[in-house]
């Protein structure tokens, strides 16, 4: 029994410049996931990605309360920088969502409870605080 964070992004903004600038920003590349995420506040075209950099995400500071991260997990300002700057440096951002999975075994994960932000409400305890099989989503200043 595992946790895994699984992340979505509107599928335009899903290219070859979001896979780099996310490795070169908290140093892992997303991996597509077959698993979809049951929710109203995720589009069915979104691509579900992870961003694991070890077997699972039991010791990253998402979703770890408490809980220091692993010695080679990424950085709460590695997260937070990333999340930030990301409209900044990839087109066609507007939300990106992340759901802490336990042991996910259907194709489709239901969360049990969900909570949307804007992105400047977003702070190192927030991002510590999803809970498992939360669903938190966070939306980006429309640019018209």
């Amino acid at each position: 029994m595992c946790a895994m964070n699984l992340w979505v992004v509107n599928a335009a903004a899903f290219t070859q410049q979001f896979c780099r600038f996310t490795a070169e920003q908290i140093g892992v590349e997303p991996v597509l996931s077959d698993l979809r995420i049951a929710s109203g506040r995720i589009r069915s075209s979104s691509v579900v990605f992870t961003l694991t950099r070890n077997m699972c995400d039991c010791s990253t500071l998402i979703g770890g309360r408490n809980d220091a991260p692993a010695r080679d997990e990424v950085a709460a300002e590695a997260w937070l920088d990333w999340l930030r700057t990301l409209p900044a440096h990839v087109p066609h951002v507007s939300r990106v969502a992340v759901l802490r999975a336990w042991s996910p075994e259907e194709d489709s994960v239901v969360p049990a409870q969900a909570r949307g932000i804007q992105i400047s409400e977003l702070d190192e305890d927030v991002l510590r605080d999803i809970r498992d099989d939360g669903l938190l989503t966070i939306d980006y200043p429309r640019v018209d």
